[in-house]
């Protein structure tokens, strides 16, 4: 009679009153699968092992972070007509207050491409230190990037970062161009707008302020942009006539209280945008307070930005005592010039 004995094999798995892990082994090797439209890989390499090929290595596991996406197109535009920078606001979307963003900016269509820094001037490689959020950018105001060629189109993109999670690749382009340096300077009288320019003292009685029969007005469009100064001189230093040999000197005074005297005094000073425009002493005065004219450049008036259709407006006024000879050929010649800070 024969005897068959069963041999049972068990085998013990992790179990707990919770869980019975079934299997817990790991293995060596991989799978693919494929066709003509997708790849796919599985590995169960032990832990270390990658997959990788001649231009990437993908490590196993869990992905450690996600990637933040890419940012639209920033606002790019030359509100100022400016020669040298151009504005840029990034679009934040609904990205978080501490994202990060870089910007690139390129004169090629990204042939090549440059970065904005911190201080809002442009470097040819991309760090760490580029990256600012979108208040340190100007937020809504935006920023305005320095040192550009003039009369060259730019394109931009913004890269974001944010967290944990890996960086943006750059977004979709703007574009904006400069322009080149530019002036138009004009001047007219309230009597006229073409030349030849005059203004007249038709009579000089003694002990009366009189002023002359048309003011004088400097026009001027710039996009300069430290701004620049309206520029005054006078031939004569006075009213001079050739006939009496005697010249009213020039002076900065009050004609109401002084015996006698000739100046000139702004009377307004405006802007359609940009400046702004503003009378400097000792041309600045009010009531009967004039600044003397001399052979020497002074400052009329001065704008400290890009300025469009400013323009300034002055008087000339004067005073005869009795112990100015009578003559009717008392005469000056006033020059006008502009200095600009580009």
């Amino acid at each position: 009679m024969w005897k068959v004995m069963v041999l049972s094999l068990l085998a013990a798995v992790p179990s707990s009153a919770n869980y019975t892990l079934k299997s817990y082994d790991f293995g060596s090797g991989s799978s693919k699968s494929s066709s003509a439209n997708y790849n796919l890989q599985a590995s169960t390499n032990a832990p270390g092992g990658t997959l990788s090929s001649a231009s990437y290595v993908l490590p196993p596991g869990i992905r450690s972070s996600a990637t933040v996406p890419i940012p639209l197109a920033p606002a790019f535009t030359n509100p100022d007509n400016s020669y040298d920078r151009l504005k840029i606001v990034i679009n934040s979307s609904s990205f978080p207050s501490d994202t990060e963003y870089a910007i690139a900016i390129s004169d090629d269509n990204f042939v090549t491409a440059k970065y904005v820094k911190s201080d809002l001037t442009i470097a040819s490689v991309l760090s760490v230190s580029n990256y600012q959020t979108y208040a340190a950018w100007g937020g809504a105001g935006g920023a305005t990037i320095l040192g550009l060629a003039n009369n060259t189109t730019y394109k931009v993109a913004v890269a974001a970062l944010q967290g944990l999670s890996t960086g943006s690749a750059f977004g979709p382009t703007a574009s904006a161009a400069t322009s080149v340096p530019s002036i138009t300077f004009g001047l007219s009288t309230s009597l006229t707008s073409t030349p030849p320019f005059a203004a007249s003292f038709t009579s000089l009685p003694a002990g009366s302020v009189t002023a002359a029969n048309a003011t004088i007005t400097a026009t001027i469009t710039s996009n300069a942009e430290q701004g620049g100064q309206i520029l005054v001189k006078d031939q004569n230093g006075g009213l001079t006539s050739s006939t009496a040999s005697y010249t009213i000197a020039s002076a900065t005074a009050d004609l109401t209280a002084a015996s006698k005297g000739y100046g000139a005094q702004v009377t307004a000073a405006s802007q359609a945008s940009g400046g702004p425009m503003a009378s400097v002493s000792p041309f600045n005065g009010a009531g009967n307070n004039v600044g003397a004219l001399s052979a020497t450049w002074q400052q009329l008036a001065s704008f400290a930005a890009p300025v469009t259709t400013g323009t300034v407006t002055f008087a000339l006024n004067a005073k005869a005592d009795t112990v100015v000879p009578a003559a009717t050929n008392y005469a000056d010649v006033i020059t006008l010039s502009v200095s600009l800070l580009f």
